[in-house]
């Protein structure tokens, strides 16, 4: 029979759904009442205890604990729902806002002076034109339904304002490398009509005492009076855990002065961070922003529409079988792909006359090259990748005269890994 305290406890978690998922809230409860996963009941309660205390600080820590235990878990996706739940709280409107934002326009011919590290010299941002739209980038269906409800709120962003409500303009993209997070940056903005101003990490970190907090405020000072989108790339370079006993008091007063720009930025800027180590940011910088988004490697649809661009753009003088390309692209990111994508462009210019059909023996071998995984002949990496042409189409007998390597023996170590399907 569950105890008078397990009992106000699920009560106490139920009021609380309204920062965690309904599917995860029942979960914990269920493990509550038959007890099980004690670690995680412990760091809710430690949650729930920071939270009924008053203090902010306490609530943090409690959550970012809870918050590294997931992503241990390699629950990486309710990691990102957890950080979400936190951003509940309505950022006030800024009394500095410059309004109507409708009326301000900014554009890279009038940029003038940018800002400089004293010591280096070095420009801090770096003014560019938006060059992708969003049909040219191969987005999932809900990051697209996303990023179109941004632009929407964009554009009715002086009727929001009036209404005592800040527009959505603090994005924050996470993702590995590779999964679009620049491309989608730049598709937005060109969405949004805005230039960027783009961070250049290596004027803006400086080794000396005090100056990469001053380069945080010049920038923000110059971006304040422009409708522009500021994009800081790599942002886990400034935005780290300031519990983090490896890194000097230097950078934790970094992230201090971060937060306060990021506290009194306008409304006018629209913000967009970039991190592949989303793990490493301070709890402190999550709440500064609206959405946090994940971007993954590209689905099937979403490597279709990769391959179909680039049939378009630089293969389309050649006959290809794009089934087999979708296939082989199979876990690679959307950067990844491209530049398969351009290697073979390459070499159909190199070796294939225009109009002819690029068969499978010649994507096999683009694709071995561009995985680069001739490090030997038996390494399971350089087997799973024959394993991975072959269910692509090839035949044993194509990937001996590609490999070199006898039928029987690829026979044999396909059998041996457990790739080959009969």
């Amino acid at each position: 029979m569950m105890s008078k305290f397990m009992l106000r406890l699920s009560k106490c978690v139920q009021n609380y759904i309204d920062f965690f998922t309904l599917k995860s809230y029942n979960s914990i409860r269920r493990d509550f009442a038959k007890g099980r996963n004690h670690m995680k009941a412990n760091l809710i309660i430690n949650l729930i205890s920071a939270h009924s205390s008053g203090s902010e600080a306490q609530f943090e820590k409690a959550l970012s604990e809870l918050i590294r235990d997931e992503e241990k878990k390699g629950n990486s996706a309710l990691a990102l729902s957890l950080k979400n739940a936190y951003n509940i709280e309505k950022r006030p409107v800024n009394s500095s806002t410059i309004s109507p934002i409708s009326t301000m326009s900014f554009s890279v011919q009038s940029v003038g002076a940018l800002p400089k590290d004293k010591d280096s010299t070095l420009d801090l941002v770096e003014i560019l034109q938006p060059t992708v739209s969003l049909d040219d980038v191969a987005l999932s269906d809900k990051v697209l339904e996303t990023i179109t409800q941004i632009v929407n709120e964009q554009k009715k962003a002086d009727d929001l304002l009036s209404a005592g409500v800040v527009p959505t303009n603090r994005i924050l993209f996470c993702g590995p490398p590779g999964c679009g997070k620049t491309m989608t940056a730049n598709a937005l903005a060109h969405e949004l009509g805005l230039p960027i101003a783009y961070i250049r990490l290596d004027g803006l970190v400086s080794s000396y005492l005090g100056q990469t907090g001053t380069n945080i405020r010049k920038i923000f000072e110059f971006v304040k009076g422009k409708r522009i989108m500021l994009f800081l790339d790599e942002f886990d370079a400034i935005a780290k855990k300031r519990d983090d006993s490896h890194e000097l008091g230097e950078l934790k007063r970094v992230v201090t002065t971060l937060l306060q720009n990021l506290d009194e930025m306008p409304a006018n800027v629209f913000l967009v961070a970039a991190t592949n180590h989303h793990h490493l940011l301070d709890p402190a910088i999550w709440r500064r922003f609206d959405l946090s988004i994940l971007l993954e490697e590209p689905n099937e649809i979403q490597r279709e529409k990769i391959i179909a661009s680039a049939l378009n753009e630089y293969l389309k003088d050649y006959e290809i079988d794009s089934k087999s390309l979708i296939i082989l692209t199979d876990g690679m990111s959307g950067a990844q792909m491209r530049t398969f994508l351009q290697s073979l462009g390459k070499y159909c210019v190199m070796h294939k006359e225009k109009g002819s059909s690029v068969n499978i023996e010649d994507i096999g071998k683009i694709w071995l090259k561009h995985a680069a995984l001739y490090v030997s002949d038996d390494s399971p990496d350089f087997i799973a990748a024959l394993a991975k042409l072959k269910k692509g189409g090839i035949s044993i007998r194509t990937l001996e005269a590609i490999t070199g390597i006898p039928k029987s023996t690829l026979s044999y170590r396909f059998n041996k890994e457990g790739k080959q399907n009969e």
